[in-house]
């Protein structure tokens, strides 16, 4: 959704006679406020793991377009770092960690924030498997592949030669390759890396009877394959998954845009933004969905097997509308009013600087 500034203009109110008591009780309220914030901190240390404890290696993949905070959770569940939250403040005070780059890292466990920034900042530590990530898309996978060692030529060569499973477009190969780890033999060609990939989202759908949710949902295939890309690129949890996923069959059904940031950023070729800007609303492509109802033409990245499962099976409600309004919190509601509620929130949250590191 478009997140344009909405800013409130303070009232002018009468000039009135100083309040000394006032004053010092509101002093006074503060010290102790800032007294309880420094002892909460001293007496928390166990938010981080201290330094120089780590243990042994594993391996945590990190998708593409994850924010500080999506990283964080995806660290604490692996055990590389105590708590997100932690992580998330280490993040954001230090500028570098910007530019961790989606991938399979090989890191310890039991690491301290900084430390882990450290670790996810050593390139060596990127595996040299091939990975495609969740959300992905296709001019970022032939990226990798290039980086891998691969020719352009060789590339496009094994994008023709694919099986493309049926209801799919073989002149459209974005979402069919599926996110996972490849290991890349020395005996083994591109084209065979890439047809795997291709039957493993085969396998996919036939595990989670995709074709007959199809047509049960009276989409083509290929249909719901754009909107899973939509719900993955949208969503943060896989609770956010089927509840993006209704909003959008919701507003299928009455006509309504779909008004999706992921669809206009994927026309735009661009990452990563939290607001849209009125010159980016009025881009002339069909997968503007500001500007353009239905669906796209086509899918806008790869998605994974929770995003897959959301769209055919869509959490039951009748939200329009959803807002993030602060990191790993999105609200959802049938009810313009309240979306316009939540979009104030999420201003105050993105000038307060809650959304740091993100445009």
């Amino acid at each position: 959704m478009p997140m344009a500034d909405e800013l409130e203009t303070a009232q002018l109110v009468p000039k009135r006679t100083v309040n000394v008591k006032a004053i010092i009780a509101i002093s006074v309220a503060f010290a102790i406020l800032i007294a309880g914030i420094l002892f909460w901190n001293h007496n928390h240390p166990d938010l981080d793991f201290p330094a120089a404890t780590k243990g042994t290696e594993i391996e945590v993949i990190i998708p593409a377009g994850s924010a500080g905070v999506e990283i964080g959770r995806i660290l604490a569940k692996a055990g590389v770092v105590k708590t997100s939250l932690i992580f998330f403040r280490a993040a954001t005070a230090d500028k570098r960690a910007e530019s961790i780059s989606a991938g399979l890292y090989l890191l310890n466990t039991h690491l301290s924030a900084k430390e882990a920034i450290e670790q996810l900042l050593d390139k060596k530590r990127l595996q040299g498997k091939f990975l495609i990530v969740e959300g992905a898309r296709l001019n970022e996978i032939k990226a990798n592949l290039v980086e891998n060692g691969f020719t352009s030529d060789q590339i496009n060569k094994a994008f023709a030669s694919l099986k493309i499973p049926k209801g799919f477009e073989s002149g459209n190969l974005e979402g069919i390759l599926f996110p996972a780890s490849y290991t890349i033999l020395p005996s083994e060609d591109i084209s065979t890396l890439l047809q795997g990939a291709v039957n493993r989202f085969a396998q996919e759908l036939k595990s989670i009877s995709y074709y007959t949710y199809a047509e049960e949902l009276k989409f083509r295939p290929s249909e719901l394959l754009t909107i899973a890309s939509i719900v993955q690129a949208e969503g943060f949890t896989d609770e956010d998954f089927g509840k993006v996923s209704r909003v959008i069959f919701n507003r299928l059904k009455i006509g309504m845009p779909l008004q999706m940031d992921s669809t206009l950023m994927y026309a735009n070729k661009s990452r990563g933004e939290i607001r849209v800007t009125n010159r980016e609303l009025k881009i002339p492509s069909k997968y503007n969905t500001y500007k353009y109802k239905g669906l796209p033409p086509g899918p806008i990245g790869s998605p994974g097997g929770a995003a897959l499962m959301a769209t055919i099976k869509p959490t039951p409600g009748d939200w329009l509308y959803f807002v993030t309004v602060s990191p790993g919190d999105t609200r959802f509601t049938d009810k313009y009013s309240e979306f316009l509620t939540f979009k104030r929130e999420f201003i105050r949250n993105y000038q307060a600087g809650l959304f740091k590191g993100s445009k």
